[in-house]
């Protein structure tokens, strides 16, 4: 499919039951449960300028037989996201890489974080949504690159994060799936709903068919 541009991404932070954690105070991004990485400074964002998804697919392999390829085997799915941001509101990043507040500073913990991502972009043909979701994963961050400004140029930095998805019962056990606006049936609710779980008060009407 022909895509065009990085519309904007929504992250959860997700319970044992798999549902969005609501409210800071119980480790969730929002009050609402699910948080847009926006482009609004008073947010403390900047939006995202890459989502590379690999893995939608796993390799095939040959099954050889009688000096000939007699069947495949389909290997699942490991879907990835690299991500590139501008900037990203503070607290939410810390909080999707399981961070924790202590005197100022931030501090890796030993618990794994699971979240939900959903990045939103749109078709070639009827500038419509189409939103690639991932139910249950992590998020990582390797690395920073931080440069000297020199007496010509300052050195901007952008934010990277790694999503490794994981397998989802809310998706049948698959670890993505992807919407299409135009796709029949289709509703911003049941998507957010599903993807987020019930517990997301982020979208909580059905969006307009004139999306």
């Amino acid at each position: 499919m022909a895509l065009l541009g990085l519309t904007t991404t929504y992250v959860a932070t997700l319970g044992s039951d798999g549902n969005a954690l609501v409210g800071a105070q119980n480790g969730g991004v929002s009050e609402t449960g699910v948080y847009e990485i926006d482009t609004l400074k008073k947010n403390g964002n900047l939006g995202a300028t890459v989502a590379n998804v690999t893995g939608l697919s796993g390799t095939v392999q040959k099954v050889p037989g009688n000096n000939q390829i007699v069947d495949v085997v389909d290997s699942p799915a490991s879907p990835s996201v690299a991500l590139t941001y501008n900037q990203i509101n503070v607290t939410v990043k810390q909080a999707l890489l399981g961070r924790k507040l202590e005197n100022g500073g931030y501090v890796d913990t030993d618990e794994v974080v699971e979240a939900a991502l959903i990045v939103e972009s749109r078709d070639e043909i009827e500038n419509k949504p189409i939103y690639f979701a991932f139910p249950r994963g992590v998020f990582k961050e390797t690395a920073q690159n931080i440069q000297s400004n020199t007496d010509t140029t300052v050195q901007r930095e952008t934010e990277s994060l790694t999503f490794t998805a994981m397998s989802s019962s809310k998706i049948n056990n698959k670890p993505y799936k992807i919407y299409f606006a135009t796709a029949e049936g289709f509703s911003k609710k049941k998507m957010f709903d599903e993807v987020f779980g019930s517990t997301q008060k982020f979208i909580t009407e059905e969006s307009p068919k004139s999306e």
